[in-house]
């Protein structure tokens, strides 16, 4: 600390200061050392002691120790003396200060003749002797200071010393010499305590000391381990940079402090010529390059450092307050490795980080944390490097670390001009965007495919391109595959049966001819265990199978072979398998494929798994589930921007709204995609099957059927003929009888039920049975109804259930059979709520409370008490439950009775009303409620009732 600089909490040394003075002004010796570590304020305490000679009349000799002058012979007595020796004035008696070899040890007529010289300066006046920083004195001077130390009986004289901690590196054993003197007395200033700390911010930054928050001083004391000098240098940055001493500025104050303490370090250490002092340097250098991820023991070995000499600069490190912990291979805080590394040479550090890279990867650390340190330093093109990058790269992609591998292997690019390692790497990056970037993976894919296209022997680089995920959202991916898959057909030497199956595999996905190769390949090993890349195949040749609407036993067949035996399952099963009325295994399966790809933190396939499992939710009548899926899938598909994902997420979002009746909602939805994009063509289906409800929804039947039949028109170009696919028959039929066509809806109607016979499945038929029926009228209508309602019985799709319901119950309201419209209504109405339909449960309980049983016809009439309702209150507590869907023994057990007690209460109340089964009692408790309002009179049903679209 300079001499300007106040002093805090001090009040014990200068208490000494004061003792010694007045010990020589008594005739008395003293000897005072002051010693501590670097910036704890010695020489600010050596200036306040020396401000005081002018009370005691005594002869100052002052002389400052420097590393640089430490081979200078006698240079510290030289500056006490020399200021004594004017020209042509004699020297003292016995003061000779001829310049012998720095090495030359002081003799003892030497010494004596310096202290005698010494002795005469004091004659009638007392003498001060002050040395700075004694540690650095040369060997001479030191040995001159003990000399004079032990023989200052009876003289008054006093020596005020300053000195590092024992042990410090350029030190002398001067303090050792003089602790055995009877007038000798050791001074250890402390740090600063928190309130001096908080003083001292507030004087230099020029505040009052209440405005310096006490939180902010802890935290700087803490920092600084309160070392003033340390402290004034923090508050100095804090002042030219006009950080403010705040709560609210805490992170910014201690950054700055961080710097500032670490630039003030090391400038001790660097000025100083000790080696153990760039052995502390270059421990720090090397720690700040390995940290966080290692610490002192990988430093050591990069600086080059034995144990034992590590040990002894990490413990200096602890005492400077750069490091902390046990063994300190932390930081005291971040901003100080910031600091070290921002003031080393730039190449200087690279090279640093490649010898780490190198170190590390001897060593057999994960190849991530050799990548880390290649990745920090500049390239060189060293072929090692691409290869540790390159396999850094596959384990961060084991790991489902994509971000870090396309970091890794961007990096790896920039570091290599081979063409060949650059066709290899940009298959790689290609493999790892596709999980995170779709367009910078269809932009590596057309780079390597014009390789490919020159060279047909690089036909094994794109093999990372053949997964749906890449095929699916790109018409041009299609076209690529089925390309690569012929040029394997053609030369099969290039490529094995594994790759032209992978190639052939997405080719059928856009239905091209090439696929057909992967059925001749697959035919000769479809008895034996399936690679994954058979699998992959057979799971394609599933779905084409599907789309062709022909042969529903095939698909399921081609599906379960897909399941059985172990290996991953392809996303790609669960559409058969929804397709296929098999909805509970569908269920399963999207169900572990979303928890499995959540695991892999691929955004593509999550968003196609999502998809698929909130298609399968849909169909099992669990909309708010769905939608919370489609949600999701469309967050995941807008990250990677997977724009054939998005769109299909989007379409399945959009259909649940409207069967929520948020149309506003789903309209706008729709607005956020591309209605005709370059994906395939199922997705584009379901996009615009979606748009055609939202326009009949919205009383647009024109718009809503030139939708549907593009729709149409553009699936049946692509092959897919299946009603079970996209549903935009159904629709279609609702939207020519709500024009007023209703010979075209007839014959739209007998199309789509032709073909769902031809499929076969329970629930295609129904929905073209339900949908059908209102082109037509009568016995038709109500026989279409009524065996679409039976094949959906037990089929597990409860939304299509309950529309078909509906559409049955106001069939049968249409002809006169009110009771059993409202028993039908009321089941469809439960229905409807428990799958959260909102629009078609509002629509069923319309026409539920339309043909509510009248008071005076009531089946119940005659039979109710005073309150409206026949049955006591535990009877209705127990009707309450049984209508919730509860067997007699878990209405026993939510009311704590016994299940004998249910069975009484439940026979009385069938008798009381006149019934024998559950269905009943729910009608007649519905028209027993009902009777407390009067029902709206008949009204007039018109033929073909459409409202329920």
């Amino acid at each position: 600390m300079s001499s300007g600089q106040t002093l805090l909490h001090r009040d014990t040394e200068l208490a000494a200061v004061r003792e010694a003075l007045s010990r020589i002004r008594s005739g008395n010796p003293a000897v005072l050392l002051i010693q501590g570590a670097r910036g704890i304020g010695k020489t600010t305490l050596l200036n306040a002691a020396l401000s005081a000679l002018s009370e005691t009349g005594a002869l100052l000799l002052m002389a400052r120790g420097h590393p640089a002058e430490r081979e200078h012979h006698l240079g510290v007595v030289r500056q006490l003396f020399e200021p004594l020796m004017s020209p042509g004035r004699a020297p003292p008696t016995g003061l000779r200060l001829d310049q012998d070899r720095a090495d030359d040890p002081v003799t003892p007529d030497v010494l004596h003749g310096l202290y005698r010289a010494t002795r005469d300066f004091t004659g009638d006046q007392p003498l001060i002797i002050a040395i700075d920083d004694v540690h650095h004195a040369d060997q001479q001077s030191a040995e001159w200071c003990s000399y004079i130390a032990r023989r200052l009986d009876g003289l008054p004289i006093a020596m005020i010393l300053t000195s590092d901690e024992p042990g410090e590196p350029g030190g002398n054993d001067l303090a050792r010499d003089l602790a055995a003197l009877p007038y000798m007395r050791l001074l250890r200033p402390a740090p600063l305590t928190h309130l001096a700390a908080r003083r001292l911010l507030a004087g230099q930054l020029g505040t009052a000391e209440q405005q310096v928050e006490a939180e902010v001083a802890h935290a700087c004391h803490q920092l600084t381990q309160g070392n003033p000098a340390l402290l004034h240098e923090l508050a100095a940055r804090l002042a030219r940079t006009g950080v403010p001493a705040t709560r609210d500025e805490l992170p910014q104050v201690l950054d700055a402090g961080a710097a500032a303490m670490t630039q003030t370090v090391l400038g001790w250490l660097t000025d100083s010529d000790s080696g153990a002092d760039a052995d502390c340097v270059a421990l720090l250098r090397s720690l700040a390059v390995v940290a966080p991820d290692d610490g002192l023991e990988i430093a050591a070995m990069l600086a080059g450092q034995g144990q034992d000499a590590a040990r002894v600069a990490a413990a200096r490190l602890r005492r400077l307050g750069l490091v902390t912990g046990a063994p300190p291979d932390r930081f005291a805080h971040p901003g100080i490795q910031q600091t070290v590394l921002a003031g080393m040479d730039p190449a200087e550090r690279d090279e640093l980080h490649r010898r780490t890279a190198a170190l590390l990867h001897r060593l057999g650390r994960p190849l991530r944390c050799s990548a880390r340190h290649l990745m920090s330093a500049g390239p060189t093109g060293d072929p090692q490097t691409v290869t540790v990058l390159r396999e850094a790269a596959g384990e961060a992609g084991n790991e489902h670390s994509w971000q870090d591998a396309t970091g890794y292997l961007h990096r790896a690019l920039a570091e290599t001009d081979d063409r060949e390692t650059v066709l290899e790497v940009t298959a790689e990056l290609g493999a790892v965007e596709m999980h995170r970037n779709l367009p910078a993976c269809l932009r590596h894919l057309r780079t390597v495919y014009g390789r490919v296209k020159r060279a047909p022997q690089a036909l094994m680089s794109m093999t990372p391109f053949a997964d749906i995920l890449v095929s699916a959202n790109s018409v041009e991916a299609g076209e690529v595959m089925a390309e690569a898959a012929a040029t394997a057909a053609a030369t099969p030497h290039l490529a094995g049966a594994d790759l032209a199956l992978l190639f052939a595999a997405q080719a059928l996905v856009w239905g091209r001819s090439a696929g057909r190769i992967g059925v001749r390949r697959l035919s000769r090993s479809f008895g034996t265990l399936l690679t994954p890349a058979a699998r992959e195949f057979l799971s394609i040749l599933a779905l084409a199978t599907g789309v062709r609407g022909r042969n529903l036993p095939r698909m399921l067949a081609q599906t379960r072979r897909c399941l059985d035996g172990q290996g991953a399952v392809p996303v790609t099963v669960v559409l058969p398998l929804v397709w296929g009325d098999r909805l509970d295994e569908a269920s399963y399966w999207a169900e572990r494929l979303v928890a499995e790809t959540r695991d892999t933190g691929s955004a593509t396939r999550l968003a196609l798994t999502l998809s698929a499992r909130a298609e399968v939710r849909y169909q099992l009548g669990r909309l708010d589930a769905a939608l919370r899926d489609a949600n999701d899938a469309i967050a995941s598909a807008r990250e990677v921007e997977a724009e054939g994902f998005h769109a299909v997420a989007t379409a399945c979002a959009a259909r649940i709204m409207v069967e929520r009746g948020e149309l506003e909602a789903a309209e706008s939805a729709l607005r956020s995609v591309r209605t005709y994009g370059d994906w395939h063509p199922l997705i584009s289906g379901h996009v615009l099957d979606t748009l055609g409800r939202v326009h009949l929804s919205h009383g647009r039947p024109r718009d809503g059927l030139l939708t549907l039949l593009e729709c149409g028109r553009r699936l049946t170009a692509a092959g897919i003929t299946n009603p079970a696919c996209v549903p935009w028959g159904p629709h279609a039929i609702l939207a020519y009888a709500l024009s007023g066509e209703r010979s075209a809806a007839r014959m739209m109607a007998e199309r789509e039920l032709e073909l769902a016979r031809a499929w076969g499945a329970p629930t295609t038929i129904a929905r073209a049975l339900s949908a059908g029926s209102v082109a037509h009228e009568g016995s038709t209508r109500l026989d279409m109804l009524h065996e679409a309602v039976d094949l959906l019985a037990d089929r597990g799709a409860r939304l299509e259930q309950a529309r078909a319901m509906v559409r049955l119950g106001i069939a049968q309201r249409q002809a006169g059979d009110s009771g059993k419209a409202h028993e039908t209504l009321a089941m469809a109405l439960r229905l409807a709520t428990d799958c959260g339909a909102l629009r078609l449960a509002a629509l069923a309980d319309k026409h539920r409370a339309a043909t509510a049983p009248r008071r005076s016809g009531s089946p119940a009439a005659g039979r109710h008490g005073r309150n409206g309702h026949p049955l006591t209150v535990g009877e209705r507590r127990v009707t309450d439950l049984v209508l919730r869907g509860m067997s007699n023994m878990e209405v026993a057990a939510t009311l704590s009775i016994s299940k004998r007690t249910v069975d009484t209460h439940l026979a009385r109340i069938y008798r009381k009303l006149g019934i024998h089964t559950r269905a009943e009692l729910a009608v007649i408790l519905t028209g027993l409620a009902d009777d407390h309002d009067e029902p709206p009179p008949d009204e007039p049903v018109p033929a073909g009732l459409l409202e329920d679209l």
